[in-house]
């Protein structure tokens, strides 16, 4: 565990081809997010969600809403994590991604140095991983900006800024469950 860094799990989004809240989706008996919570907890110093719906199943205290109105999905959510972080640094995670690396803030954190890259983030076969961003607090006066400035791409901000890509090699790690048919071929394979 590493207690400097905090873990937010992105679960803002409108889960539009789910067709209900994907953090609510089970699989194997488990809500998706808490996959994405169980292993990432190991990791970090805590845990805090960032959902527009509460989650009964986790306490009030660790959610947070969107600062920015009109649902502008991952950014929005990046802003807000970035502005409640008590740390320096906050690793991101996408509620959907139940084969998280156990070792994905190890691997991103070893990277970081005094006066280098301020985003860190995995790639899997040259692709980058954005939502998985371990992201520096100084960011956020600069996604603020490029938010209000009409920016709503992850990748182009993250290209403006100082980032490292680190290589991973798990094919599932970073597997997301958009819709129904690909939570059945997950359970499927999960078994």
């Amino acid at each position: 565990m590493n207690t400097e860094i905090e873990g937010v799990i992105l679960a803002g989004g409108n889960s539009k081809r789910m067709g209900t809240n994907k953090s609510l989706i089970e699989l194997n008996k488990k809500y998706l997010i808490k996959h994405v919570y169980d292993r990432l907890k190991k990791q970090v110093s805590h845990i805090a969600i960032n959902t527009n719906q509460t989650l009964k199943i986790f306490p009030e205290n660790i959610q947070f809403q969107d600062r920015i109105p009109d649902k502008l999905g991952p950014l929005a959510g990046i802003q807000a994590g970035l502005f409640y972080a008590k740390k320096n640094w906050v690793q991101f995670c996408p509620n959907d991604s139940p084969f998280l690396p156990i070792n994905l803030v190890e691997k991103l954190s070893f990277h970081i140095e005094d006066k280098g890259p301020t985003i860190i983030l995995p790639s899997l076969h040259n692709h980058l991983e954005p939502v998985f961003m371990l992201c520096h607090r100084s960011l956020i006066e600069n996604l603020e900006d490029f938010i209000n400035g009409g920016g709503r791409k992850m990748e182009l901000w993250i290209k403006e800024n100082n980032y490292k890509v680190v290589k991973f090699n798990d094919l599932k790690a970073f597997t997301n469950i958009n819709n129904l048919s690909e939570l059945k071929k997950i359970e499927t394979e999960y078994n």
